[in-house]
């Protein structure tokens, strides 16, 4: 194997893990909106069905906040990760393009 192939193979190395890096963002971020989702509707469901309860009650609408909250960070994470990547493919495809 000649050092061009190498390096053509370290290149395709590089860019497959740029991908499996991509998905697993993406990955992240579904987990963070569903876990957002379950504690929303949680929330819901507990102050809907005891209404009487104050605690109870406070502590639904809590869920709800912490739910909103949980998904803007996970939202915030992704797009920050999604600008590097984006970043690093860019050099991945200019590299090889030659």
């Amino acid at each position: 194997m000649t050092k061009e192939q190498k390096e053509e193979d370290l290149d395709l190395r590089e860019c497959l893990a740029l991908e499996r890096t991509t998905l697993a963002n993406e990955r992240t971020f579904l987990s963070y909106a569903r876990t957002a989702v379950m504690v929303f509707i949680t929330g819901i469901t507990v102050f809907k069905l005891y209404p009487d309860n104050l605690i109870i009650f406070i502590l639904g609408w809590c869920a709800v906040v912490v739910s909103t909250i949980l998904f803007f960070v996970g939202l915030k994470r992704y797009t920050h990760r999604f600008r590097s990547i984006a970043i690093m493919e860019s050099k991945c495809s200019t590299h090889n393009s030659r």
